[in-house]
């Protein structure tokens, strides 16, 4: 292996807060599944390889659904996020370069955001470096505890944490970048020993400092790029984020939104300069809205293409085999 970046996507939990049937990574979120969002701001910085780490019963669903080159490693059971990561050594033997561990269930990243991260943990030279928030609002993630000179000396999951480490509004994300040899050598340190006996990979992060290895944190700009989605709520939520970053986009390229917050654009859609958007329009799949067209308000446009200079009236639906 020659790459120097490899990425480990943990998407093996059930996701019982979301009270679904289906698990978490895969629900629906603007035309892909909740994991697919993750993946993506990984893949300009071509990690080799990718693994993404599954539960038994999504292995079927999964395979041959992801990015090219990316492969699966299977989590036998539920046992926390160290043993999630744990399962994908087998896919990275012989691997020695830096591991990009990302949250499954994190649709807001940006390559940016993972870029800088990338970049801080290569300038400190640390053996694991953590993106961190800091969001105005507490939320239930674990804490990062710094010591007096502002050192990383571990993280608690909230679970776990006294009330004086509740109080710290620096919350782990659950993404790193770990050196991989060093990832292994930590990963074989855990127990169980915690609130929820589970393997935690802040755990690792813990055994790393603790042996002298370095760490860093890298904290994120804004916020909610760094969110997990753990409810249905949340996950609403970050779908109103990802409509508004792509109308902004589309506007940006000189198209017309006359109503943004009511235009709804799946990310593999194609909308040309000079082209108006009425309020209340919804583009769907793989639709082309060319140059100077016109749709809505209140219209619907499935994986069909509306011409240069058309003009789509108000309450139409337009899909492949739809009948008037």
């Amino acid at each position: 292996m020659t790459s120097s970046l490899a990425a480990v996507v943990m998407a093996a939990g059930l996701g019982t807060r979301m009270r679904s049937a289906r698990p978490k990574h895969l629900h629906p979120l603007l035309g892909r599944r909740l994991l697919d969002w993750s993946i993506e701001p990984a893949l300009p910085l071509h990690p080799d390889p990718l693994v993404v780490v599954c539960s038994p019963s999504t292995r079927a669903e999964l395979d041959g659904s992801l990015p090219p080159g990316a492969t699966l490693a299977v989590q036998a059971e539920p046992r926390g996020t160290g043993d999630a990561v744990a399962a994908a050594r087998g896919a990275l033997e012989g691997f020695a370069g830096d591991v990009l561990v990302l949250d499954g269930a994190a649709p807001l990243l940006t390559t940016e955001l993972l870029g800088s991260l990338l970049d801080e943990h290569r300038a400190s030279g640390s053996s694991v470096t953590v993106l961190s928030i800091a969001p105005d609002e507490p939320l239930p993630y674990g804490r990062i505890l710094r010591d007096g000179a502002g050192a990383l000396r571990g993280i608690v999951e909230e679970a776990d944490a006294t009330p004086e480490e509740r109080a710290v509004r620096e919350l782990n994300t659950s993404i790193y970048v770990f050196r991989a040899t060093d990832l292994w050598q930590a990963l074989e340190g855990l127990d169980a020993r915690n609130a929820q006996g589970e393997l935690y990979l802040t755990d690792a992060v813990r055994n790393l400092v603790d042996a002298g290895r370095g760490a860093a944190v890298y904290c994120a700009p804004v916020a909610e790029m760094g969110l997990g989605v753990n409810t249905r709520g949340e996950l609403a939520e970050a779908a109103a984020e990802l409509r508004r970053r792509i109308v902004e986009e589309h506007m940006a390229a000189g198209v017309s939104v006359v109503d943004p917050s009511t235009t709804w654009i799946d990310p593999e859609v194609v909308v040309e300069a000079e082209a108006v958007l009425h309020p209340f329009t919804i583009l769907r799949g793989r639709s082309i809205v060319r140059a100077e067209a016109e749709v809505g308000p209140h219209a619907v446009v499935v994986d069909s293409e509306v011409g240069p200079g058309a003009r789509i009236p108000p309450f139409t639906y337009l899909h492949p085999g739809a009948r008037g």
